[in-house]
């Protein structure tokens, strides 16, 4: 069944006044559902917003998976609590949407390792502090890279590298991991792969040239292959932890809610 039409001059469409979060899912479990059911329900109780109950996302998700068998391959979720009235501060202005949906070919191919680009310092993420669908500026970033050969654009704060446009980053230096800058979204998959270690700051160029990750609900954890068409170190003890990771991600059922 289809939602029901978003009006044109609701504060979702005019605004882009909304929040979301993408999940990986395998067959009918969704990975890191936890974390990013809370990042999702912790934004809007900071900006003192209505909320869904937990139980909404997860009669929700599971009406949105009909049909969907526990083996029938890897998918994403999308939950949306969107407003779709204009007096936001009010329950009724809210509807909460989950869907199912192929992963897209260009995060498929990024699995293989990401040739990410600079973003122009006039391109910036939106309130970064939160997962919005006021993301014209993520959007902009991936078609810059992608005009310019890249897979991913990576946004800057000065000369330091803050996070991709679709993905955290997280530089390797040795095994002593840094990333998740205070400027830069609060990346689920990024925080459970630093699970409490490294540091939280901004990158300089020359530590991604020597080996960096890129981490992403639906991209895992892949390694930056080049930056700005410089080719990038890949330590072999990073790249086992990049592939350790993805196979934690599919198979810890700690880490996954069945829906």
């Amino acid at each position: 069944m289809s939602p029901d039409p978003v009006p044109f001059d609701a504060p979702v469409i005019e605004r882009g006044f909304g929040f979301f979060e993408t999940l990986l899912l395998l067959g009918r479990r969704a990975v890191l559902w936890e974390p990013h059911a809370r990042r999702l329900l912790t934004t809007l109780e900071e900006l003192d917003l209505p909320a869904p109950v937990i139980e909404a996302l997860e009669s929700s998700s599971h009406a949105a998976l009909r049909g969907i068998g526990d083996d029938d391959g890897e998918r994403a979720l999308r939950l949306s609590w969107i407003a779709v009235g204009h007096d936001v501060d009010v329950p009724s202005s809210w509807r909460l949407d989950a869907s199912v949906r192929p992963i897209p070919p260009n995060t498929l191919a990024r699995r293989a390792g990401s040739r990410a680009v600079t973003v122009p310092a006039r391109l910036r993420r939106d309130s970064p502090g939160f997962k919005t669908t006021s993301y014209f500026g993520a959007v902009a970033a991936l078609r810059h890279a992608r005009r310019s050969g890249g897979d991913e654009g990576l946004f800057t704060d000065g000369d330091l590298y803050l996070e991709g446009a679709s993905t955290g980053l997280v530089a390797w230096n040795g095994g002593r991991l840094a990333g998740l800058a205070p400027a830069a979204l609060p990346s689920v998959t990024a925080g459970a792969f630093l699970d409490g270690t490294g540091e939280r700051r901004g990158l300089d160029r020359e530590e991604l040239l020597a080996g960096a990750i890129l981490l992403g609900s639906l991209t895992t954890a892949v390694p930056l292959l080049s930056l700005d068409g410089v080719e990038c170190v890949r330590p072999p003890a990073m790249l086992r932890a990049c592939e350790a990771f993805g196979e934690r991600l599919r198979s810890d059922a700690a880490l996954q809610k069945k829906l």
